[in-house]
């Protein structure tokens, strides 16, 4: 989108790639971030040409959502890696808990605490 700096001094907004620079009267082609848009949007001596670029989370609502399917209410503040983490953890519990259910279902003997690949095996052969 295009912004111009309608200001006497040189004016930085915020790119999808780093700050850029404009001098005064300048117009520039840039890509801007959501925060960058409305940070720009806001002052009268910027101008912008063109529609805000959808917000993003880093995925965020979407592992959310995931976790949440699956009965776990994570903290607003927790990391994206973290979240992550608990995603994988759940759907790794999830997918043992299948697996057993499946064996006990077909009768077939097992261990506690027997791997998840060694549970799939006896399912397989069964």
């Amino acid at each position: 989108m295009k912004v111009t700096n309608n200001s006497k001094a040189w004016q930085g907004v915020h790119s999808a790639t780093g700050v850029v620079y404009l001098m005064p009267g300048e117009t520039k082609d840039v890509d801007l971030t959501a925060a960058g848009h409305k940070g720009a949007s806001r002052l009268s001596f910027l101008k912008v040409d063109g529609k805000a670029p959808a917000e993003s989370n880093d995925g965020r609502d979407g592992l959310f959502a995931q976790l949440k399917a699956l009965g776990i209410d994570a903290n607003a503040n927790s990391k994206t890696d973290t979240l992550q983490k608990k995603l994988d953890e759940a759907l790794a519990a999830k997918e043992r808990a299948d697996v057993i259910d499946q064996l006990t279902e077909k009768g077939v003997e097992f261990v506690e605490g027997e791997s998840l690949e060694e549970l799939k095996a006896k399912l397989v052969a069964e």
